[in-house]
């Protein structure tokens, strides 16, 4: 996969999982506290939020891969080591 080692693998997926979950958790969070109002972020639905999660983690799977490209290891999605 795009010439990445099994290593490297791991680690960006394991940092895309866990963006998408802390994201996730992160636009949740307000409505399990019960905050009022938050600008409309309460009127998300919970596949926009969902959505939204997805597209950091997409983000974060991109910079992983460009880390194990330019920085100096090519087992991590580090940009450096």
């Amino acid at each position: 996969m795009f010439g990445l080692t099994l290593e490297a693998v791991k680690d960006v997926a394991e940092r895309a999982v866990r963006t998408f979950v802390q994201t996730f958790l992160a636009l949740y969070a307000p409505v399990v506290l019960g905050a009022g109002s938050l600008g409309g972020l309460l009127d998300l639905s919970v596949a926009d939020k969902a959505a939204a999660a997805g597209v950091a983690a997409v983000l974060s799977l991109v910079m992983g891969v460009v880390g194990t490209k330019v920085g100096t290891s090519e087992d991590n999605g580090s940009v450096r080591s």
